[in-house]
């Protein structure tokens, strides 16, 4: 049993799911088999549509990028990466910040965060997802493709307080697919959700702030693969002149 299956074994049989609805342990969880890869788009939650299968269900993301069938959420994604002169999908890398599967983004708010197990259930599976980017992925850019998200990695902490994964930020510049930043460290905050995380190895990675893509998103709005190819070579770039001896 990998790491992240046993980890989500282990919160879907604690004691505060009791206290939560029914349908999150009914369904089961999905996540991602994630590997390191210099790209990590990161969602909110995997859905659970009509004739969905209940259960585990896992796997690569490099699976997604090759299926050829039209999905409506993986589709904009893959625009992303991938267009006619630019192919990322070798370098990236996808996970839901959290593993309950639900359609409706309110559910969490409305039946999850109004009780003192949810939380609980929350903070967990973020502590998960934190250990996951850190030292799986080690990712050079991540794109967060979820505005209710962004509050999840501390992008927030200016102006709500809102700590959770706590990373600190370095604004760059704001574009009209979203805004670009980088991680300069971790919020000093006895409120972090993985205070046995010390430091992160993540400092300097870029941070596409972004929205749910769609396929109603406009073309200005949605981040393109030259884009993402520039980031990451900027990354690269500002690594081999640190490397130089002068």
């Amino acid at each position: 049993m990998n790491n992240t299956l046993k980890r989500l074994f282990e919160i879907w049989h604690s004691d505060y799911m009791d206290a939560l609805p029914s349908a999150i342990k009914d369904r089961g969880y999905s996540f991602a088999d994630n590997v390191k890869q210099d790209i990590l788009i990161t969602g909110f939650n995997p859905s659970f549509r009509n004739g969905d299968r209940q259960g585990i269900i896992h796997g690569p993301a490099a699976n997604l990028w090759k299926d050829e069938k039209w999905d409506n959420y993986v589709g904009p994604i893959k625009k992303m990466i991938v267009d006619d002169s630019v192919d990322l999908r070798e370098k990236t890398d996808y996970l839901d910040i959290f593993y309950f599967r639900e359609q409706e983004q309110s559910f969490l708010r409305e039946k999850i965060l109004c009780k003192p197990e949810g939380i609980r259930f929350v903070v967990d599976q973020l502590n998960l997802t934190m250990h996951i980017i850190e030292n799986i992925v080690m990712p050079k850019l991540i794109v967060v493709k979820n505005k209710e998200s962004w509050a999840y990695f501390g992008k927030l902490y200016e102006e709500k307080g809102w700590v959770w994964m706590g990373y600190r930020f370095r604004h760059i510049q704001n574009m009209a697919c979203g805004e670009l930043c980088r991680i300069t460290g971790l919020i000093d905050s006895q409120e972090r959700i993985a205070p046995e995380i010390k430091e992160t190895g993540l400092c300097g990675t870029f941070v596409l702030f972004t929205k749910h893509i769609n396929q109603f998103t406009t073309a200005e709005e949605r981040p393109k693969p030259a884009l993402l190819k520039t980031i990451l070579d900027w990354y690269d770039a500002e690594k081999a002149v640190s490397s130089f001896s002068i």
